[in-house]
């Protein structure tokens, strides 16, 4: 059995997810993939084709499971 998806099969349904997340989060592709992949340009890669490990998704999605944590107002974005 081979840890790599197929292509095209969850990719995006994937991708999809991770759009609305990070939209509903506020925050940027970017510093998703970083967080979530330990790749800044995990989703960039998605969507040109890249493969994606079975445990990278595990992890991607477990991620996005998590509750998102209230921002302090220090936290806060001016």
């Amino acid at each position: 059995m081979s840890h790599y998806l197929p292509l095209m099969n969850n990719n995006s349904k994937l991708i999809q997810e991770i759009e609305e997340y990070v939209r509903r989060r506020g925050i940027a592709e970017t510093t998703f993939g970083r967080l979530a992949a330990s790749d800044s340009y995990f989703v960039a890669r998605l969507r040109n084709g890249g493969s994606l490990l079975v445990r990278t998704e595990e992890r991607v999605r477990q991620f996005m499971a998590k509750p998102i944590p209230e921002r302090t107002p220090t936290e806060a974005r001016p």
